[in-house]
């Protein structure tokens, strides 16, 4: 097939271009204007073209012929309106630009940001019947974002009649991207850790492409959802303890802060923030109530419908993954 993938040049997009390309596809990636791909270790096939998607350019005349879409571009990062315009506008544009009664298959990528993890509640499972978050402007600008974007996606395929699968991934994990090996904050040579033996829901770069890419052929109904995470899960304390042990950059001894206490923390600084100012007062994550849920609340996570549908499994050993996503820290140490 003739694919078209977004974001083509950032952290997951190299990846996916690689294993899209290696799975017999005819790529075309597509990067933001100034993106240096010199370094991108793709094949001689890959077709690069170049446009921002926040501005319809040049970019729309060479979506000809294309057969699927693989949607990862996203702004993930910023205020909210810089987000809105990376993610939301940027998706507008593209649907707005695509003939989509002629794809094939649309694979859309959003985020395990988008479920209520109040309706999970400590010792759950989440998984891909867990609602989404219906106020998430309690949360973040990425989580606000990220549910237009499913929503302007979902409309448009239904609308067009394109077969849409959607892929949300826990937190991606290679080189470039660590997570800060589980790390809160840094307190000289201390790592504070939350909720040491909480699950963390990462999954290695390269199998989360390789799911998505399995996605674009998959006997699957359409609008399916897949959340997509690795078989081997470390808890926060084992992942900070892995980063240490294999030598990764900026990595110290860990001071661990339980979940109940995390819990305690946050709900107190609710209170104060509702008492004091009215529940106004912006407030680091570490430290609000509703997000501390969202990352360190003690629960599973099931990519059981991934496995079994899309004929995925991750291949690399988590020890592994860790190992290779460490090396790049350390290559990135000044001399």
């Amino acid at each position: 097939m003739k694919v078209l993938v977004t974001g083509a040049s950032g952290f997951l997009g190299r990846s996916v271009v690689r294993a899209a390309f290696a799975a017999g596809h005819d790529v075309l990636a597509l990067v933001r204007p100034a993106a240096n791909v010199d370094d991108l270790a793709w094949p001689g096939g890959v077709r690069i073209i170049r446009g921002d998607l926040r501005q319809v350019g040049d970019w729309a005349k060479q979506l000809n012929d294309i057969d699927a879409v693989i949607h990862l571009a996203a702004a993930p990062s910023g205020d909210l309106p810089t987000q809105l315009s990376g993610t939301v506008v940027a998706t507008e544009n593209l649907l707005g630009k695509l003939r989509m009664e002629s794809l094939a298959r649309f694979v859309h990528v959003s985020s395990f940001s988008v479920y209520d993890y109040s309706a999970v509640g400590a010792g759950g499972t989440l998984t891909e019947a867990t609602p989404l978050d219906p106020k998430p402007e309690r949360r973040d600008a990425y989580t606000i974002t990220k549910i237009l974007q499913e929503r302007l996606v979902g409309d448009a395929c239904r609308k067009a009649g394109t077969h849409l699968v959607v892929i949300r991934p826990g937190a991606i994990v290679g080189p470039g991207k660590d997570w800060g090996f589980g790390r809160v904050l840094k307190l000289g040579r201390w790592d504070v850790i939350f909720s040491p033996r909480a699950t963390f829901p990462l999954t290695y770069v390269d199998h989360c492409a390789a799911a998505i890419v399995n996605a674009l052929s998959a006997p699957v109904p359409t609008e399916s959802v897949f959340n997509v995470v690795d078989d081997q899960l470390p808890t926060y304390g084992q992942f900070h303890r892995l980063g240490r042990r294999v030598g990764a950059a900026d990595v110290g001894s860990a001071l661990h802060v339980p979940w109940f206490v995390v819990s305690l923390i946050g709900g107190t600084v609710s209170l104060i923030n509702r008492l004091l100012f009215a529940g106004r007062a912006k407030v680091p994550e570490f430290l609000d109530r509703t997000r501390q849920r969202v990352r360190w609340q003690p629960m599973s996570y099931s990519n059981r419908a991934a496995k079994e549908q899309l004929d995925w499994s991750p291949a690399v050993p988590l020890s592994e993954a860790v190992e290779r996503t460490a090396r790049s820290s350390r290559r990135e140490l000044p001399n």
